[in-house]
């Protein structure tokens, strides 16, 4: 890779860093509520770039365990099949896919969410 430090990531989280300890703290609450939304998207952005790979990995090795074609192994052909009833959503074997799936979603999207804290022990 080309890119060298500061990674994506580094850089994402310090404009992170710098509106949570610096900005927000002198906003109006309005301005204050905004800003975190936007700390909160940073950092959703810097923990799917941290790990991106991995989770697409062993995402696609779940889906391998219900789709076998590795071509056809994506989120949408899950759907396609979920919904034109080949895969039939009272099978366990779809279900735990599902749960790793969504765990796995969850820790991008917000892994300090209660319900995924109970879902990961």
């Amino acid at each position: 890779m080309i890119f060298d430090r500061p990674t994506s990531a580094e850089l994402v989280e310090a404009v992170s860093e710098f509106l949570e300890k610096e900005i927000k703290t002198t906003l109006p609450n309005h301005l204050a509520f905004k800003t975190q939304i936007a700390i909160n998207v940073l950092n959703i952005v810097k923990r799917e770039q941290e790990n991106k790979e991995l989770l697409t990995k062993e995402s696609k090795e779940i889906l391998l365990t219900l789709l076998s074609n590795p071509e056809q192994a994506n989120i949408n052909q899950l759907a396609a099949q979920i919904a034109s009833g080949k895969l039939d959503l009272e099978d366990k074997k779809l279900q735990k896919a599902l749960i790793e799936i969504t765990k796995k979603k969850i820790s991008v999207d917000n892994p300090k969410y209660s319900t995924y804290k109970k879902l990961i022990k």
